[in-house]
């Protein structure tokens, strides 16, 4: 079970948010919870589950595909530590508040390593950079553009480890095309495509560990190589408010394509083989973590009392 710091959230913060495409949370969790999240990335990347499921996608299998980026999609289904840390009324809390909405459902969560590789022998390369993109672009099969992403660290994180960074301000610029660029390595490249009429200004997120980001679906961002001799973890969680709905296949003349835009996106089968444009993301696989009901709150092993207001709300 993972506990949460439960702070409230300023409405500065929020604030923030709305004028950058993102805002840096204060500790959310301690360090002792956050060893028991490595704890259970470890497991995850070596296949030890603790349910009778494989990965749902795996973007990258453990040291085959990238040796220096390991991600896996939806760790929620395999691990009772992340599912408790994904599943956390708290996170829900945090999301509705920032997305102003009543209620809030998990699109799909990440957990990701950069693996750390430099030695006396060795040289950062470019193979873990995560391209300069916008998360909704990957996304477009969803009927919103509110949706927002938790990046949480589970070490101290900068430039050094391949911490992220985010465009200030990007969000407004709209949804850009071609901006599903997750999987590209050449961040010079992507800033000259994007950046055209824009003013362009790379914010590096420097977190603590135990700190986290939030960030709007439309913001630019991305990360460079960890330099460092050390992994770097992060949780991530994607959400999306009440009444997302499938909008079907924006370019139906293109190829099946997980990570191409105006194709299925890999939640779309979970809606079942009768999908079709206005089915909503309701079932099961996306469950509420928002609002959350105090007669559930010894599930959770959580103190309710902080957020009494919100959870009457």
């Amino acid at each position: 079970m993972i506990n949460f710091i439960q702070n409230r959230i300023s409405e500065d913060l929020k604030h923030e948010y709305e004028e950058k495409g993102y805002a840096i949370l204060p500790k959310i969790i301690d360090d002792h919870n956050i060893e028991k999240l490595k704890i259970a990335f470890d497991r995850i990347f070596n296949n030890d589950y603790d349910r009778d499921l494989y990965p749902f996608d795996r973007v990258y299998k453990h040291g085959i595909d990238n040796p220096n980026l390991y991600k896996v999609n939806n760790g929620w289904w395999l691990n009772n530590d992340v599912r408790s840390a994904i599943l956390s009324p708290y996170i829900g809390y945090i999301m509705s508040f920032f997305m102003s909405t009543d209620e809030v459902r998990i699109w799909h969560d990440q957990v990701v390593l950069k693996k750390g590789n430099l030695s006396s022998s060795k040289k950062a390369t470019n193979s873990s950079n995560i391209g300069w993109h916008q998360d909704y672009a990957h996304w477009q099969v969803s009927s919103s553009q509110n949706m927002a992403t938790l990046w949480l660290a589970l070490q101290d994180t900068d430039l050094n480890n391949g911490g992220m960074r985010t465009i200030v301000g990007s969000h407004k610029w709209g949804l850009k095309e071609n901006a599903d660029t997750f999987h590209e390595k050449d961040l010079d490249k992507l800033k000259d495509k994007f950046k055209k009429d824009h003013h362009w200004v790379d914010e590096p997120c420097i977190l603590k560990k135990g700190e986290a980001t939030i960030h709007h679906c439309l913001s630019f961002h991305g990360s460079g190589a960890n330099k460092t001799d050390k992994d770097r973890l992060s949780l991530i969680i994607h959400c999306m408010p009440k009444k997302t709905f499938y909008r079907g296949r924006i370019d139906p003349h293109k190829t099946f394509d997980l990570n191409s835009k105006g194709n299925r996106h890999a939640n779309v089968p979970l809606l079942g083989p009768n999908a079709k444009p206005g089915t909503y993301f309701d079932n099961e696989y996306f469950p509420v973590i928002w609002p959350f009901k105090i007669e559930n709150s010894e599930l959770y092993d959580i103190n309710v009392e902080p957020l009494k207001d919100e959870l009457h709300g």
